[in-house]
């Protein structure tokens, strides 16, 4: 079974230990999980030295980041929506649900397992990614049942309306081995206890966790065309993603083109589109122009910045200083009924 890869983000640790966590990571890195180390606001799930706390203010603790944009970064454990951990030593008035221990790598092992464990929904969501990239040439439009091997229900897939529910306990192992079962429509009920995702935002979950290339061999060869915007949360969305809209966003064009463009290396450019792909974002058939219309708002300004974003700078540090995108970034606003693209279905479905 293939294993996503998970990102790791590390706040307050001097840049010489960046080397040593990493390296510590790679040694670990095989049969499980894939980990990397990212930009902290960009992470899943998020490791802080516990030396590097400055104070603590009610309930917000105030993290001295090594970093001379972003001195101080203040975290609230009631707005942090993604796992957390510690390490050691602390403050005195600190108790931390979740220590870290990257000195020894047993110990870092054991903090990775938790984190997976914590992440168990989002690594469900990649296996039903891969399990729908996979089974896409024997799949219709119509009702799945995921059962596993002793008849227990994990997922329900409506791939009419495009909506993928799985059980709130369901494992990634859980999917191994188990049979999707072709139902009737009157079967898309779904049970209280399954929480429902759409298939845009579970692909783009698998696209931009495989360590694969699941870019559709078209789009290396074929005129590319901005179909919509991904309808996703903002957050959602990196550097790489926002820089190829704004491209696309100007007219369509081929890879090439896209590599001239964009700057962005071959590899990270296929997987970016992949994920844009997946959310039906782009295609390769064109009935029409797309007409989108362009807003201006700077990247660095307060309102570019994410509303989910739990992350509050001191020294009103802005986004551009860390990324490449540049301070003219031209959102992009879609216009109502201008999809005028040919309506691609995501799969290529067999008739039954």
């Amino acid at each position: 079974m293939e294993q996503p890869v998970l990102r790791l983000g590390l706040l307050g640790f001097p840049a010489a230990d960046y080397q040593k966590i990493q390296q510590a990571i790679g040694q670990l890195n095989g049969a499980g999980p894939w980990w990397e180390l990212v930009e902290f606001e960009q992470a899943d799930a998020w490791c802080v030295n516990g030396a590097s706390i400055e104070q603590i203010r009610g309930n917000t603790v105030m993290v001295r980041t090594q970093q001379p944009l972003q001195p101080l970064v203040s975290l609230d454990p009631g707005r942090i929506d993604r796992p957390i951990a510690f390490t050691e030593p602390l403050p005195e008035d600190l108790v931390a649900a979740e220590l870290v221990n990257f000195q020894s790598t047993a110990l870092l092992q054991v903090g990775l397992q938790r984190f997976e464990a914590w992440l168990r929904h989002l690594r469900v969501q990649f296996v039903l990614g891969c399990e729908l990239v996979s089974r896409q040439n024997e799949l219709s439009q119509g009702v799945y049942h995921v059962i596993d091997l002793h008849g227990k229900l994990l997922a329900v897939a409506n791939l009419k309306n495009w909506t993928v529910a799985t059980l709130t306990s369901a494992r990634p192992v859980d999917f191994e081995e188990a049979s999707w079962v072709h139902r009737p429509g009157m079967a898309a009920d779904v049970p209280a206890s399954f929480i429902s995702n759409s298939v845009a935002k579970l692909m783009w979950n698998y696209a931009v966790r495989t360590r694969l290339d699941p870019l559709p061999e078209r789009y290396r060869k074929e005129t590319i065309y901005l179909r919509k915007l991904p309808n996703l949360p903002v957050g959602w969305l990196r550097d790489e993603h926002l820089v190829l809209l704004r491209a696309l966003s100007s007219g369509p064009g081929k890879f090439a083109d896209f590599l001239r463009k964009t700057d962005l290396p071959d590899s990270l450019l296929a997987r970016v589109l992949a994920a844009l792909y997946f959310a039906g974002a782009i295609t390769t058939k064109k009935s029409a122009s797309m007409q989108v219309e362009k807003v201006a708002s700077p990247i660095g300004s307060q309102s570019s910045l994410p509303p989910d974003s739990h992350m509050f700078m001191h020294n009103r540090y802005q986004t551009e200083h860390r990324s490449g995108v540049g301070s003219s970034f031209q959102y992009l606003k879609q216009v109502d009924h201008m999809d005028e693209t040919a309506p691609v279905p995501l799969f290529d479905f067999k008739p039954r």
